[in-house]
């Protein structure tokens, strides 16, 4: 296969079914050497295209088939995204500051969940410190907060039932 340029996710699976051709596969052998479910080929490079492959699976699918991607810059379209950009957006600044940024490259939510198993042995290890009349007061502590969110949320779901019946009342007047 010669190197073909590639603009879209239909031209990309177009490539991979092509290869797959080339080396004489059964879409099932292929699926077992792209470690896919058995049939997923059929669906994602079948005329139907009922399935897509998400990122992971792309690349699974490129090294199944022998193939590798690679990214390069296109003149023609990197000419109109410049044009694009000086007429409709203003260019960061380099010192700006950005809403949400954090010191951090590693987002919070990856690292809690990273660290997942090292915050529950913790949590673990506090509690065993803690004798049984703390960790009571502190369990009574978490249920009292349960309790009145729960109470702040039904109050708030009764005003609101109040007001959807008063108006369909006041509606209903209306029409008569």
């Amino acid at each position: 296969m010669t190197t073909v340029v590639v603009t879209s996710y239909t031209e990309l699976m177009a490539s991979i079914q092509a290869q797959v051709g080339m080396l004489g596969l059964r879409l099932l052998d292929f699926d077992d050497l792209a470690g896919f479910p058995a049939g997923l080929s059929g669906k994602v490079f079948g005329a139907a295209q009922v399935k897509r492959l998400g990122p992971e699976k792309v690349f699974d699918a490129l090294r199944a088939a022998g193939l590798r991607l690679r990214v390069e810059i296109d003149p023609e379209q990197q000419v109109k995204m410049q044009t694009r950009i000086s007429e409709s957006y203003n260019l960061r600044q380099a010192n700006q500051a950005r809403p949400n940024n954090h010191a951090s490259p590693v987002s919070t939510a990856l690292l809690s969940r990273v660290f997942k198993h090292l915050s529950r042995s913790a949590t673990k290890a506090r509690w065993a410190d803690k004798s049984p009349q703390e960790r009571s007061e502190h369990a009574r502590k978490i249920a009292n907060m349960r309790w009145k969110a729960r109470r702040k949320e039904m109050k708030r779901r009764a005003r609101q039932r109040k007001a959807t019946h008063k108006a369909r009342r006041n509606g209903n007047h209306q029409q008569s």
